[in-house]
């Protein structure tokens, strides 16, 4: 039903993995919620070989896009992913098979085919960026082969601001329940780790009972997810169980509805547990702030105040405070890599100096050092020459139409239209109340009804999709 992980198991994981790396190679590494995984990713981490990570379940397609641009030494995968190609075209002649017959399998570990590209792939070795140790994609990539760079300094400021912040220590049993390809999921490991807790892995997701049953079991003290994943949580009526040594919700990844927070915070409040709501991007190694919501529910739209050793100004503010969000720490990535080329220290001599982050979050800090957030700076639409704030108008819409919505700039023939995306059939008299409040947008909006509303693999709306319609 599960396994409980203890930062010594790993490092005996580590120690009997089979193969001999060096400093000047890379890895990829398409990770699944595996003590395996976590334990591929820390011995990378300790040989100072950068590691591309990614999620097991990614299409081929898009595999083989970041393996032809990479190029990595070393690829590993779990045994029951299906990836024929990578065998080092010992059977059949497909394309694939030509295309990565310089691959061969090194060895089988603990369920995961650890393939090499052979000896002429030893022959080069590669000067890298200084520090870099690991390359995720953001969180919202749906692909095109961009990922942030990070250093093992960023990882370490990371889990030490967050187990600080969450009030984490080794008591801590939290339980594994996004990718650790994601940065959030990612986070959840590294700061359990650092403060000397133990993960619990659920061999199935939460879609589950036996996921939930074996938390239950295990004792857990961390529930983690984006805020979809909470919708979920309650519709799989997770919150009827018990849970008597739950202590800490934690709720990062996207902006959560004020009615899901007002639900968590009964929770919270019935269970006697601290909810933290956070906010981060991959670029930050995951976290830039966070607060616990049970403790200052008067702050319920801010995503709290700077993690320990961070800083945060706004920049270029307009009259009521609000601007880019602009966030400073030792967390800040080295920078992204589009290629191979660019992870080179030749390349990009001035990514080591990098501490400050534009967000491209819009929002405003207030005089208790809260932050809240308005959308994104480039989520607004020009309207007859007045800016219209894309992430505002959905929300207020969804409360409108009674169900979750979504606003993309899109386009009727030559003409830009801001097209409203829903699941419901809307009334009659839907535009009616939208220009009753929102006057410039005559003849500028419309209503799309699709059947479901396409989300990223991390849960967030995929607007780009959307705005493919």
């Amino acid at each position: 039903m599960g396994r409980m992980v203890t930062t010594e198991n790993i490092i005996s994981l580590i120690r009997t993995i089979p193969i001999s790396v060096h400093k000047g190679q890379h890895a990829l590494l398409l990770a699944d919620n595996s003590a395996e995984s976590i334990a591929l990713y820390g011995f990378f981490l300790k040989n100072n070989v950068p590691l591309i990570l990614l999620n097991a379940s990614m299409r081929d397609e898009q595999v083989q896009e970041y393996m032809d641009e990479y190029r990595p030494q070393w690829f590993m995968y779990p045994k029951n992913r299906n990836l024929p190609q990578y065998s080092g075209g010992q059977t059949g002649h497909s394309e694939n098979r030509k295309r990565y017959q310089c691959y061969e399998t090194a060895c089988e570990w603990n369920g995961y085919v650890i393939a090499s590209r052979g000896n002429a792939g030893f022959e080069l070795t590669y000067h890298w960026l200084e520090d870099l140790a690991l390359l995720i994609p953001t969180s919202g990539s749906t692909g095109g082969r961009r990922l942030v760079m990070l250093t093992k300094a960023n990882l370490a400021a990371n889990a030490k601001s967050i187990a600080e912040s969450l009030r984490m220590d080794c008591t801590e049993r939290s339980a594994v329940l996004m990718p650790v390809s994601y940065s959030y999921g990612l986070s959840v490991v590294n700061s359990t780790i650092y403060a000397g807790g133990c993960l619990l892995i659920p061999e199935t997701d939460i879609f589950h009972k036996e996921c939930w049953d074996y938390l239950e079991e295990n004792r857990v003290t961390a529930i983690s997810g984006v805020p979809y994943a909470y919708e979920w949580y309650r519709k799989l009526h997770v919150f009827d169980r018990t849970f008597e040594a739950l202590r800490l919700m934690t709720t990062a990844g996207g902006a959560m509805s004020r009615s899901m927070k007002e639900y968590l915070l009964q929770e919270a409040e019935r269970r006697n547990v601290d909810l933290a709501v956070m906010y981060g991007q991959t670029e930050a190694t995951a976290r830039i702030s966070s607060f616990f919501l049970n403790e200052h529910p008067d702050k319920i739209d801010s995503v709290g105040t700077v993690i320990p050793g961070g800083k945060l100004t706004i920049s270029l503010a307009d009259e009521n405070g609000c601007g880019e969000i602009v966030y400073e720490g030792k967390n800040v990535f080295l920078g992204y890599a589009h290629s191979l080329n660019q992870l080179f220290i030749t390349e990009q001599e001035s990514y080591k100096y990098t501490v400050l982050r534009y967000t491209g979050d819009a929002g405003y800090i207030d005089g208790d050092g809260y932050l809240y957030i308005t959308g994104r700076m480039n989520r607004y639409a020009k309207i007859c020459g007045q800016r219209v704030g894309l992430d505002e108008l959905q929300t207020e819409i969804g409360k409108m139409f009674g169900q979750k919505v979504a606003a993309v700039m899109t386009a009727d023939g030559e003409r830009e239209m801001i097209g409203i995306f829903g699941t419901k059939e809307p009334d009659a008299a839907w535009e009616r109340r939208v220009l009753q409040r929102y006057p410039i947008l005559r003849g500028s909006v419309k209503y799309i009804q699709i059947e479901e509303l396409p989300r990223t693999m991390n849960g967030k709306l995929d607007y780009k999709k959307l705005q493919q319609y």
